[in-house]
């Protein structure tokens, strides 16, 4: 009985979340208009720095509590995930053209900049508190940069029928929404797994590790769907920009992070890989469903390491 209750909650909670995140995408394009800015810097700042707003939580009370392997390795694998899992199945179901050249000149260099500064860091084995100040400067900087940059070139105003304020409260509110119905979609996921008697370490790596990127898995995928690629692909570069510079940047200036190298440099080590294959589809403007499948396959060998 108890199985069928939380599978039946599961379900409710998953439908919730795939009716706000069609909802969250048809309102963030709304936002680009009324703004006059693209559908890409929507994806690449907006949704992708609401969508990482639980990794934000998780890493930052693990640096509060002094667990840096904890705020470091939540990072880390949400990273692999969004690259490996997300654009996997948003180009398995709708291969990603990406005409936005700048993609790969400015916002690719910065994703596998963000990469060399985890790894280089974690090979010193801490990350202080001045380090944090200059990795928060660094994704300010480059959040004024492209909003910016995409004023100035885009030949379309914004949308004088659409109010800015009123499209962004829509937005505000809906991205809460995926965010609360994502937790309730892992809380049941996680009840379910223990009344199925699954075992602690499975749903750790498994569900709870792929549930703080739930809200990025729903509106990639759906954005995808859409044929929003720059949404899609924006809002994935975007968050793990993000997740490194300005989530691991905070959590050590909250408390500084000791990192173990020796027990994290083969997530490392797959993080750069999947990284580099994200940035040469960059470079080449499109990600088919043969990569998608590689992706996959490569997020399943590193699940199986894992295990």
């Amino acid at each position: 009985m108890e199985i069928f209750i939380n599978l039946l909650a599961l379900t409710a909670s998953l439908g919730v979340l795939v009716f706000l995140g069609e909802k969250l995408i048809l309102s963030a394009q709304r936002l680009a208009r009324a703004f006059g800015v693209s559908s890409a810097v929507i994806g690449l700042t907006v949704l992708a720095y609401g969508t990482s707003l639980p990794e934000f939580v998780v890493s930052s009370m693990a640096a509060v509590r002094q667990s840096s392997d904890l705020s470091v390795s939540n990072i880390v694998g949400s990273n692999i995930y969004n690259i490996a899992f997300i654009l996997g199945v948003a180009s398995i179901i709708s291969p990603l053209s990406i005409k936005e050249t700048i993609f790969a000149k400015r916002d690719g260099l910065v994703m596998l900049f963000a990469v060399i500064i985890i790894c280089l860091f974690a090979y010193l084995g801490k990350m202080g508190r001045l380090t944090g100040i200059a990795m928060v400067a660094i994704i300010a900087g480059y959040t004024y940069t492209i909003i910016r940059h995409d004023r100035v070139h885009r030949k379309t105003g914004p949308d004088k029928n659409l109010s800015k304020i009123k499209e962004a409260v829509v937005v505000v509110l809906l991205l809460a929404g995926v965010l609360i119905s994502g937790y309730f979609t892992v809380d049941y996921a996680v009840k379910l797994a223990r009344s199925a008697g699954v075992t602690e370490w499975l749903i750790g790596a498994t569900i709870v590790a792929a549930g703080t990127s739930l809200p990025e898995t729903i509106v990639s995928i759906l954005a995808a769907r859409k044929g929003e690629y720059a949404m899609s692909i924006g809002n994935i570069v975007g968050s793990n920009i993000f997740n490194i510079l300005w989530i691991l940047g905070f959590a050590s200036i909250l408390n500084p992070l000791t990192i173990n190298f020796q027990k994290i440099y083969p997530d490392l080590i797959f993080l750069a890989i999947i990284t580099l294959l994200l940035y040469a589809a960059l470079r080449k403007g499109r990600l088919t469903k043969g990569e998608g499948l590689l992706y996959i396959a490569l997020y399943i060998g590193y699940i199986s390491y894992l295990l």
